[in-house]
């Protein structure tokens, strides 16, 4: 159960009046000094204001702005301890929402700390026209004693107290069920208020309870997690929620903005992301027992407090303090909204392009499947493909990698045969295909350790006549080289790869967008550089199935070049091509002979 706390002074900041330069604060100019010195003060705007008003003296003259101090200089500072304590206030995101003798309620924006909302709650009453005291400096403050646990990160409403006795008070009412607190928050899937019924809650709480209450092992993750935070067993159950409103995604599915009442607790938005998180409907975020959002991982945690209820400690009547949804958690859902309409328009006009059928075309992104395998094609190159779940979707970026191999092609003019070309990690085929369809003096084969993959190609070179000039070999980056089936067809003037290179860091931060594509084909260990070892071990150990002035060229991830070029330090690299974007895709390396200088 949450316990009382004394209230505390804030640690004594450099906000005297009169100032002796130390061998540290020399040199510097005096603007920059005051600024510095008085940061938790005032405000910039009311700092450089002392200094046009004429209330800084050096040696008890006025100097400028740009004055340089010297080693023992006296700056004296006319300000009075009101005139602070407004400044400092301005300089907040803070507004007062409720008051009575000894309680206020604040509202915070994200980015304020519990320690500066309880400064804020002294600073109020101090600035207040009515008030008859003392005024203490700005750092004197005895600062309140927020009730509810603040969160930096997120807006909230914050009830503070300005006595321990008022604290155990306060504290007494939320023991008792007397206190709630309403949160909205994004959660990722679509929710149904079914899952908010009070026997689902209710099995919940009693799971929860028996978790924490049974299990005696020091690493349980329930029984830490509620004694650590000090909640009861079955807090669950005392959560009332509902879905306010569902948002169509084209990365997660849905989104649903939940509003959640929660009694018996001071860390009510703690306990609704476990709550949440429990139900297998996170709040989108980077905490603990959140899930991060594609495209807002800037955006912090989507949660926020849009009321409390609580007896006043003057009358005992009910009190309610009301906030509306921040813009924020709105404006988040409305351009997941924005960005699943542009999705489903673009699928809609490339599917129409490749005349998919009625079908196809009545499509779902909110199941998150890639527009390319609900119709089963995907343009590339300006032909268009059969794709499945067993082979990645073609990206514009590796159209440079065919850019790439078709140049090489067309250098060899002087060649009485026909280019020999391996496309090592085919997928669909569409790599090897488009160079084929685009030129005449070539042929080649498609390598591929899945046997669904290599199908997919198979039947792509069916349905483009190719029949007569590209093969199929089943084999892997580490034995290609010696597979006799690939030997038996070299040795081969051009290898075009296009290997896994996503790292498993990046493809769990990727998972929404890639998570219907095959693994196999996307992500290598090593911080993504596994498959291009494997095959410089191959060809180093066997280098005959490429021509004796062949070269092999690499599709590579943003950022890699210096990696790759590391493995193939022992080679020569005759090309580096970027793409449309102007990122460096594709690395041509050219192998060393022996005795060649």
């Amino acid at each position: 159960m949450p316990t009382a706390v004394q209230p505390k002074a804030e640690p004594q900041l450099p906000a005297a009046k009169r100032f002796t330069i130390s061998a540290d604060q020399a040199g510097q100019k005096l603007r920059p000094f005051l600024i510095h010195t008085f940061h938790n003060v005032l405000v910039r705007a009311d700092t450089i204001a002392l200094l046009r008003q004429k209330r800084v003296l050096v040696n008890d003259q006025i100097v400028l702005d740009t004055h340089v101090l010297q080693l023992d200089d006296c700056v004296q500072v006319d300000i009075d301890a009101l005139h602070s304590i407004k400044s400092r206030l301005r300089g907040l995101q803070v507004e007062v929402k409720y008051t009575e003798p000894g309680l206020v309620v604040l509202s915070k924006a994200p980015g304020i700390n519990k320690r500066t909302v309880e400064w804020a709650a002294a600073a109020i009453e101090v600035a207040r026209d009515t008030y008859e005291g003392v005024v203490p400096e700005c750092d004197a403050l005895v600062p309140w004693i927020a009730v509810n646990e603040v969160e930096k990160g997120m807006g909230m409403l914050v009830i503070l107290v300005n006595s321990s006795e008022r604290h155990m008070d306060m504290l007494e009412h939320v023991n008792k069920g007397r206190v709630v607190f309403t949160i909205c928050a994004v959660c990722h899937g679509k929710v149904d208020d079914s899952v908010f019924a009070q026997t689902s809650m209710a099995d919940l709480a009693e799971q929860t309870r028996e978790l924490t209450v049974n299990d005696t092992s020091a690493s349980s993750d329930h029984g830490l997690w509620f004694k650590y935070n000090h909640l009861r067993p079955d807090i669950f159950s005392f959560i009332s929620a509902k879905v306010t409103s569902v948002t169509p995604s084209s990365t997660v599915g849905h989104l649903s903005l939940v509003q959640a009442s929660i009694l018996y607790t001071t860390s009510p938005s703690l306990v609704l992301r476990r709550f949440m998180f429990e139900l297998d409907h996170p709040i989108a975020g980077s905490q603990n027992h959140t899930r991060p959002l594609t495209n807002h991982k800037d955006k912090g945690t989507l949660q926020a407090f849009v009321s409390a209820e609580f007896p006043s400690l003057a009358t005992n009547s009910i009190v309610t303090v009301s906030e509306d949804v921040p813009p924020k958690l709105l404006n988040v859902c409305a351009r997941e909204a924005k960005f699943f309409d542009r999705r489903k328009e673009q699928a809609r006009v490339e599917m129409e392009k490749l005349s998919a059928s009625d079908s196809a075309l009545d499509l779902d992104l909110t199941k998150c499947v890639p527009a390319a395998y609900v119709s089963g094609r995907k343009e590339f190159c300006g032909f268009v493909f059969h794709v499945t779940t067993d082979t990645l979707i073609p990206r514009p970026s590796t159209e440079t990698l065919v850019d790439a191999t078709v140049e090489f092609v067309n250098k060899r003019t002087d060649c009485k045969t026909d280019t020999n070309i391996m496309d090592l990690g085919t997928g669909s085929g569409c790599i090897l295909l488009s160079v084929l369809l685009r030129t005449t003096n070539t042929r080649g084969i498609d390598i591929d350790i899945s046997t669904p993959a290599l199908s997919v190609a198979h039947s792509n070179n069916n349905r483009h006549k190719l029949t007569h000039r590209a093969e199929f070999v089943h084999a892997s980056f580490e034995t290609f080289t010696i597979d006799p089936h690939v030997v038996s067809r070299g040795p081969f003037d051009f290898i075009a790869c296009n290997p896994p290179y996503v790292s498993s860091t990046r493809a769990s931060r990727m998972r929404a967008s890639i998570e219907n594509e095959p693994m196999l084909a996307l992500v290598a260990d090593n911080g993504g550089y596994q498959a291009y070892r494997d095959i410089h071990t191959a060809l180093a150990a066997d280098a005959r199935v490429l021509a004796r002035d062949g070269c092999i060229a690499f599709e590579i991830g943003k950022g890699m070049e210096n990696g790759v070029r590391s493995i193939f330090g022992d080679w020569v690299e005759v090309n580096a091509v970027r793409d449309t974007q102007g990122v460096l895709r594709v690395l041509v390396f050219q192998q060393v002979m022996q005795g060649t200088n």
